[in-house]
């Protein structure tokens, strides 16, 4: 379970509360799946506004430094809401690090991730943001 938001409040300001599903595939090289509920802030033109999405995604991740309470990786994936919001649909791309605390069962994870949203109607941009998370990662 995760936490995301990003520190830009210009035009376009996202949260994110998510969860993953993670499988290794070799030692350091893994897959996860994501489901996020996403709410995006938004202050055009001084109007304010908000649009919740329910978001599906798929990440590819490599873990390049694991050393006994530490292990730090890259992900790459992509996300879509599969065109259930008429309001505002859009897809995202998004690339970043995480460091995965511990060593224990259940441990804090710290992350930085750039993002890209593509919208799919003329209503809104496209955007850029760079999100910070925060979550556990629970191993079964």
């Amino acid at each position: 379970m995760y936490v995301q938001k990003s520190i830009s409040s210009h035009e376009f300001n996202p949260y994110e509360i998510g969860f993953a599903f993670k499988y290794n595939i070799l030692k350091r090289l893994y897959v996860k799946c994501d489901y996020e509920r996403s709410i995006a802030l938004f202050k055009i033109d001084g109007a304010k506004d908000y649009y919740t999405n329910d978001m599906y995604g798929a990440k590819i991740g490599y873990t390049f430094l694991s050393i006994p309470d530490l292990s730090v990786g890259a992900v790459c994936g992509i996300g879509d809401n599969l065109r259930k919001k008429t309001n505002w649909d859009y897809s995202y791309y998004d690339t970043g690090l995480y460091a995965y605390i511990g060593h224990s069962n259940i441990r804090p994870c710290l992350g930085i991730i750039l993002r890209k949203y593509d919208s799919h109607n003329n209503c809104f941009h496209d955007y850029t943001r760079v999100l910070f998370s925060l979550g556990f990662n629970v191993k079964i």
